[in-house]
């Protein structure tokens, strides 16, 4: 097929919208096992009705030949983003595209980048935008991802390459088996961090509601100089998180204390592919991928100041110990840039290893 034949548009109706967020079916729905997207919030957000979309410029792209979905990609502008950084970067979310379609690929994604140029943006990344966006994987296609990652296809880093992308950063994914060893350092780790004063709790301890809010101000400060990282405001996280008061989240998820102050935070989660992932009839899942015995450490942060004492190993050991207490007998350690090499140190205390990479792309304008 000519790329002539293939046609970027905007969709704008429901059915199209609906559409746009079923494409991943058909790429995916083939294998053993995967994590569906949950369409009828998709198109929430691509109609910006969501609190974490609140004052982004969202405008969802899919190339089609003779009314077929062939690519598609979401352009995002976020002011907030651009404000921290002061950078004039424009994000791709939501990409996925099929098989032998290079020219419906590339041609989404040029469309998508003459979109942000008009906008007066300098840059495009796509693999990485703060709650919209997640890498790309780079080993274990076919595999279970861990909760919230991706396990695309091999073919989209030609896409992207072809589309005038370059690979921008690395990340990781590590996972700690949770053998009674491992558990007894991580208690030791907890007592260390007590005997120089710092208290450890859940954040059904603590009170979930303010641990939200802690959560929230923790990681924006933690994080205020990471790569990548945009501020969302408690308005945008507390509907969101607020959901899962009633779940093991709010039981794995710590926050640590001193003289105090709020002064580091990990959120989790438990393994939610029992219901949340699509399985195959017959098919079980490796323990250390998930099948009910993967937890999953998604952030952690600790303020500045109080670095270098041990709140970090603290936070995760107790997260991981309360994911043992409830049978799980694996953790993930997810999300981690290649160059964060404190939080690369902390997942080898913790007795993590690598066991799947991502990228982020960039395009310059």
């Amino acid at each position: 097929m000519s790329a002539a034949k293939v046609q970027v548009e905007q969709p704008t109706t429901t059915r199209q919208l609906e559409q746009y967020a079923a494409l991943p079916f058909e790429i995916y729905s083939h294998r053993q096992a995967w994590w569906p997207p949950d369409t009828r919030s998709d198109v929430e957000l691509l109609l910006g009705r969501t609190p974490i979309t609140v004052g982004l410029e969202i405008t969802p792209l899919w190339a089609r030949r003779d009314g077929k979905a062939l690519a598609r990609v979401t352009v995002v502008v976020n002011p907030h983003y651009i404000e921290h950084h002061q950078e004039k970067l424009g994000h791709l979310i939501q990409f996925e595209a099929l098989p032998n379609e290079t020219a419906a690929a590339v041609a989404v994604l040029e469309e998508a980048c003459a979109r942000l140029r008009l906008r007066g943006l300098k840059a495009a990344r796509s693999g990485f935008a703060t709650f919209l966006d997640y890498p790309y994987a780079i080993d274990n296609y076919e595999a279970f991802p861990s909760f919230l990652l991706r396990a695309n296809p091999e073919y989209y880093h030609a896409y992207f390459k072809n589309a005038g992308f370059f690979t921008e950063k690395g990340m990781v994914d590590y996972t700690m088996a949770l053998t009674q060893q491992v558990l007894h350092n991580y208690r030791l780790a907890v007592s260390a961090a007590r005997e120089r004063g710092f208290t450890v709790q859940s954040w059904r301890e603590y009170g979930f509601a303010r641990a939200v809010d802690a959560w929230v101000d923790t990681t924006n400060a933690s994080f205020a100089r990471h790569w990548g990282w945009s501020p969302a405001s408690r308005a945008q996280v507390r509907p969101t998180l607020a959901l899962l008061e009633m779940t093991a989240a709010a039981d794995l998820s710590m926050i640590a204390v001193a003289q105090g102050e709020v002064v580091g935070t990990v959120f989790s989660v438990p393994d939610l592919s029992p219901s949340l992932a699509r399985v195959k009839p017959g098919v079980r899942l490796p323990p250390e991928r998930g099948g009910g015995s993967r937890g999953a450490l998604i952030n952690i942060g600790v303020l500045e100041r109080w670095r270098g004492q041990g709140v970090n190993l603290a936070l995760a050991a107790s997260s991981f110990l309360a994911m043992a207490q409830r049978a799980m007998s694996y953790a993930g350690y997810t999300l981690v840039l290649d160059d964060n090499w404190p939080s690369r140190k902390t997942a080898e205390k913790l007795a993590g290893r690598v066991t799947s990479s991502f990228v982020a792309y960039r395009r310059d304008f």
